[in-house]
């Protein structure tokens, strides 16, 4: 009985259970100045030491060390409205289930000579990104989501001429993923109570990325980066109230990203800056989880997304430089059935605003708040029903994004 059980419970598990990245999209927000104008024009280069993540072909631009260390929080506002529930899954509404999370990042860029430039960025976003109520009409695909990743980005830049240089860059990312379900009491070894099942697995991928700058003028410049796919592979178990562990394999494709940004200063207060980009996110076509009796392809049909963004810089003063921005991401996902509560992501729009301060010692202090709006992401598991399943949409799914950082120049310069 027990062993019929556990081949059960692993067969519900592969069919509704998979693993998330940080908001189901790669995030635009690493505590970056830049974020105050919804990271518009960053692949155009930033200035500062986030160059050396965002474009380290721009690196090539800095004619002394700098050194940036940023902090910040991440608070999601994610509200289920229930149109129609199920006699197993019920109507429960899942609460909020977002929860305020931290994130770091460090980043470090050093001329070698007149040619080569190195850089180093450091990100780490934690904590739980998801967290539904236990009586929650979809705690059967995700119940409570945690989220560890924690990633080193050396990078290289060579001045080809005085006004192209090029880029490349080795994001190593390690990656800790807990995922906890609801088992329906059809399965479980006590009649009529449901169970709880947690995923638990991490991993290590690395990946490449290359970029160029491009110097028009002294006014104007483009840039453009292309980082290849995450392939994480999460292997680890299965942990259940009643039955014991289950090992887990949990294959995941992240999508390849190009971003190509534009910057020009229109005076000597204003610039402005616009950003084009493209994910891959069709090579995420399906999600394969493997346990030791079963293994299955989840079809996740998803498309590629595109990305626009455009902003401006305002000089008031030496001292203070105010910025704004939009951006907008397309849907990921045409229909309503391929979309699951453990990723509610529909089109997105950011607003931004930040301000960077600047002191006697040209060291500059800037803070950056983002609001993104994550659309209605509607679920549709209609086909289940009425014994199971449930519709609904996201009434709130929305994050906010707040950070600080601070660059200064070090002693390191060009020779």
């Amino acid at each position: 009985m027990k062993s019929m059980s556990r081949s059960l419970l692993s067969l519900s598990i592969a069919l509704v259970s998979l693993p998330v990245s940080a908001g189901g999209l790669w995030l635009s927000e690493y505590n970056q100045p830049t974020m105050g104008r919804a990271a518009a024009g960053e692949a155009a280069g930033t200035g500062d030491a986030s160059d050396a993540f965002f474009n380290p072909a721009a690196m090539s631009r800095h004619e002394q060390s700098q050194l940036m260390v940023a902090g910040g929080v991440i608070l999601p506002q994610v509200e289920f409205d229930v149109d129609s529930g199920s006699n197993v899954n019920g109507t429960g509404d899942g609460g909020d289930a977002g929860e305020l999370t931290p994130s770091a990042s460090i980043y470090y860029t050093r001329p070698i000579n007149d040619r080569w430039t190195f850089g180093i960025g450091g990100l780490a976003l934690t904590g739980s990104a998801l967290d539904y109520d236990d009586d929650w009409v979809g705690r059967f695909e995700a119940q409570e989501v945690n989220l560890l990743v924690i990633g080193a980005v050396p990078s290289l830049s060579y001045r080809v001429t005085d006004k192209l240089s090029v880029g490349l860059a080795v994001p190593v990312m390690y990656s800790d993923l807990e995922l906890e379900i609801a088992v329906p009491a059809l399965i479980t070894p006590v009649p009529g109570q449901e169970g709880r099942a947690k995923i638990d697995g991490d991993d290590v991928h690395v990946a490449a990325s290359g970029s160029f700058a491009y110097e028009f003028n002294e006014h104007t410049r483009i840039g453009g980066r292309v980082t290849s796919k995450f392939e994480f592979d999460y292997d680890g178990e299965v942990q259940t109230e009643f039955i014991g562990s289950v090992g887990v394999n949990t294959e995941l494709t992240l999508a390849t990203v190009a971003r190509l940004g534009l910057a020009h200063d229109f005076n000597a207060r204003w610039s402005g800056y616009a950003s084009l980009g493209w994910d891959n996110w069709s090579q995420m076509d399906e999600v394969f989880l493997s346990t030791r009796t079963n293994g299955v392809a989840l079809q996740r049909n998803w498309q590629d997304t595109y990305h626009y963004g455009v902003g401006v810089d305002y000089r008031m003063n030496d001292r203070w430089t105010l910025r704004t921005g939009i951006a907008y991401d397309t849907n990921p996902i045409d229909d309503d059935e391929d979309r699951t509560a453990d990723m509610p992501i529909d089109e997105q729009f950011r607003f931004a605003l930040g301000a960077d301060y600047k002191r006697d010692n040209g060291s500059v202090i800037s803070y950056s708040l983002v609001y993104a709006d994550y659309g209605d992401a509607e679920l549709d598991n209609s086909a289940f029903q009425p014994a199971a399943g449930f519709t609904g949409e996201y009434g709130t799914n929305e994050i906010w994004f707040f950070s600080v950082s601070y660059n200064m120049q070090r002693g390191t310069s060009r020779r």
